[in-house]
């Protein structure tokens, strides 16, 4: 799969996310997806090689890992003027 920041995807909801994250931890790629239509609405997913597709990570303690790894990525972009941009269509 080639998925990187900015890019958008409809998962099973149809609702479309931007991909306002992207990061690997313990060999696996994690995206922090935000809904275009609500940005309130925010996922936590792990990309699935094997089916090429990712899947919704609900684990909470895995959350609070990833949350700071994000937090890097977004310092590394300009996603906060994405996401403004976003808000204000």
């Amino acid at each position: 799969m080639d998925i990187n920041i900015y890019d958008q995807i409809t998962l099973s909801d149809n609702e479309v996310y931007l991909i306002a994250g992207k990061t690997n931890y313990l060999n696996k790629v994690y995206y922090f997806l935000v809904n275009m239509k609500n940005t309130h609405n925010i996922k936590y997913c792990e990309e699935n090689i094997k089916n090429h597709s990712i899947i919704e990570v609900n684990d909470s303690e895995l959350k609070q890992v990833l949350f700071p790894l994000f937090l890097e990525s977004f310092q590394n972009s300009s996603v906060d003027i994405m996401l403004k941009e976003i808000e204000n269509k």
